[in-house]
């Protein structure tokens, strides 16, 4: 009897010990997923919550190449010192190819992995004082888009060893300064590049245009000196608008436009006679060169232009006949050579005066309304002209 009375005595308290040691273990346990920060104070310590540890090192991610930039990006966002549209709420967690401005693919040389392919910031208006250190970081990118938002710095030298696949850039509308940045020339896979509407400064260099882009866009920036040649470069957009150029436009640039849709030359100091050349570029849709300085006649050879369906020259110098030519493309829309000295136009361009197509107002022309005084034209004429 006494036996039975200690062996019950014995297993109670065994069963204590184990209970005692389950409630240390698990008072334990919650303590440690609390410090943790896994919310398992709140939720009861969820297996779900002890599966996502808050250090990167344990992160899961989908591939190396996306663990790769993962901290690049976590560092660019640190640097973000404005973000009206709360962006970069998303840029948590591993799952990089989920946050909003980020696109993944595979790259190029491995069909089977996934990486960072494409980044399109536009209209996110996101400040932040450079792109260094994070544009130059991301080696799976193709495609950058940064339009209208307010980053400024410099773009590094790295650019074009580290991304081999890179072929658009776009950091177009933001608050870049300074030179041309060079760093961009090395970048041999880019075809498309956008620069527009930023505070970029000096002479454009020579070798940008040797780069076989099918897109250039310089226009609003504060881009000074002349053009040199055109060489390797076949534009289907060209935009070199609103800057200060000056000089001579290069007759050469006739190669660079054979396959263009749209050269935007307006609102520089352009000077001397438009290259005859030009109408041999026959994909021309749209040439608006108004507000430059630009003298002698219209070339006959712009009769060639046959897709063309916009062409301003007002604002300039020119003067001589309107050719007939010209007038006589069939997609015209319009043909805007108000402001200049024109003397002479023939029916073909009456007609489209009639139709509204062609506008000639304050020019030289004998019998129309709307032209400069006798006393403006003879003080023009007075002068020799030349195209140097």
């Amino acid at each position: 009897m006494v036996c039975i009375n200690i062996c019950i005595i014995l297993t109670k308290s065994f069963h204590l010990l184990v209970l005692t040691l389950l409630v240390l273990f698990s008072i334990k346990t919650a303590s440690g997923c609390g410090c943790n920060g896994t919310g398992a104070g709140a939720g009861g310590g969820s297996k779900s919550s002890l599966k996502t540890p808050p250090k990167n090192h344990h992160l899961v991610f989908a591939d190396p190449r996306i663990a790769k930039v993962y901290p690049v990006i976590q560092k660019f966002k640190k640097t973000i010192t404005s973000d009206p549209l709360g962006v970069t709420k998303t840029w948590v967690g591993p799952n990089v190819c989920n946050y909003k401005g980020f696109f993944c693919e595979s790259p190029p040389d491995n069909k089977s992995a996934i990486a960072l392919a494409s980044v399109d910031f536009n209209g996110f208006h996101l400040r932040a004082p450079s792109l260094h250190g994070f544009l130059d970081q991301l080696p799976d990118v193709a495609i950058f888009h940064a339009n209208s938002n307010h980053f400024s710095g410099n773009i590094s030298s790295d650019i074009a060893a580290n991304l081999p696949y890179l072929y658009e850039l776009d950091i177009s509308n933001n608050n870049f300064s300074g030179e041309f940045p060079v760093s961009i020339l090395a970048v041999k896979t880019l075809s498309f590049l956008d620069l527009r509407f930023n505070s970029f400064s000096g002479s454009v260099p020579p070798e940008l245009f040797t780069m076989e882009l099918d897109a250039l866009f310089l226009n609003n920036n504060e881009f000074t000196d002349g053009l040199p040649d055109f060489y390797a470069a076949r534009y289907h957009y060209l935009s070199l608008a609103n800057n200060k150029f000056s000089g001579q436009i290069p007759g050469s640039i006739s190669a660079a436009l054979s396959g263009a849709s749209e050269v935007l030359l307006l609102n520089n100091t352009f000077s001397g006679c438009l290259p005859y050349e030009i109408g041999f570029s026959e994909d021309i849709l749209v040439i608006d060169a108004r507000s430059n300085r630009l003298t002698g006649p219209l070339p006959f050879s712009f009769g060639q232009l046959e897709k063309a369906e916009v062409l301003s020259f007002a604002g300039n110098l020119m003067y001589g006949n309107v050719p007939e030519e010209v007038c006589g493309l069939g997609n015209l829309t319009s043909l805007c050579l108000a402001d200049n000295y024109f003397s002479m136009i023939g029916p073909v361009c009456m007609g489209l005066i009639a139709s509204g197509v062609l506008d000639v107002r304050s020019n030289c022309i004998p019998g129309l309304p709307f032209q400069r005084s006798i006393y403006d034209c003879l003080d023009f004429f007075s002068s020799p002209r030349y195209c140097g």
